[in-house]
């Protein structure tokens, strides 16, 4: 997290905030803590006190390619890459629901090494799209060595979990492992507990961010550009050729939620 006198930004992986931490690690009075941690890893701050409580959002589409690439480079340094080739039984899940048996059976037969070739080659857009039938595709949820196996919404996208983990409590976040809420519901009562008040997009990370300095009284330091992120009609149109339609389809649909809060277009509707 970086945590301010006013502010702090909470971090999902691949949405511009190393960017962010290299930019407040010139200020001697920000603290960056860990990397990607939550407020409740920080319990001693009081930063729910705080008046600017930020997240940062980036469009699905790209989030999963460069959550991918990023992982096929860096392998056990990404959450990904330990989610997907790793056996894991988690035993603080391993209680009777309607996943446990296949969780377990998934994590024992898994074959480790054809799921790590997944990730041998940052080109192969084969490669992506087996990935993204893992992370999207509910036959293959108990290969995902983390609590996304356990979750109850069938609807629920890989890239929507890891924003409520980020931005609400874990109090409330446990409401995704109960069975006794349809998905509306279950986001509904999500969204009402969401505690960031202001948002970064990482296609329009500088400008967010001159933005927010200048509301919050923080004096700008030289900002170098990273507005090579933006959705550019080129880039949306090389990123469609990355999907298969399936995929992209898929990804519509499980990240519903993350497009319509933050109006992102849906590019197979062009």
């Amino acid at each position: 997290m970086i945590i301010g006198k006013n502010f702090f930004i909470i971090e999902i992986p691949k949405t511009g905030t190393s960017f962010l931490r290299n930019y407040f690690k010139k200020y001697k009075e920000i603290l960056l803590t860990t990397h990607h941690d939550t407020v409740e890893h920080n319990p001693k701050l009081n930063l729910l006190k705080k008046k600017y409580r930020i997240g940062i959002i980036r469009s699905p589409y790209s989030w999963y390619l460069s959550f991918w690439k990023w992982s096929c480079l860096k392998k056990n340094m990404s959450p990904l890459y330990k989610d997907l080739t790793s056996q894991r039984l988690k035993i603080k899940r391993l209680k009777f629901n309607s996943n446990i048996f296949s969780y377990i059976a998934s994590q024992i037969t898994k074959d480790t090494k054809e799921l790590k070739q997944l990730f041998s080659d940052v080109k192969s857009r084969k490669n992506f799209n087996k990935v993204l039938e893992i992370l999207l595709n509910k036959r293959f949820k108990s290969l995902i060595s983390s609590d996304f196996s356990f979750m109850q919404q069938e609807r629920l996208g890989y890239m929507t979990h890891y924003f409520f983990y980020q931005n609400v409590l874990r109090k409330h976040y446990n409401i995704l492992f109960k069975s006794n809420l349809n998905f509306n519901q279950t986001i509904k009562k999500l969204n009402s507990k969401i505690f960031t008040n202001y948002h970064f997009k990482t296609e329009t990370l500088t400008k967010d961010l001159k933005n927010f300095l200048k509301k919050s009284g923080i004096k700008e330091l030289k900002i170098a550009n990273i507005d090579q992120n933006r959705s550019s009609k080129q880039k949306n149109q090389n990123i469609i050729k990355f999907f298969t339609k399936k995929n992209l389809a898929l990804i519509e649909k499980k990240e519903s939620y993350i497009f319509k809060k933050f109006k992102y277009k849906k590019l197979s509707k062009k």
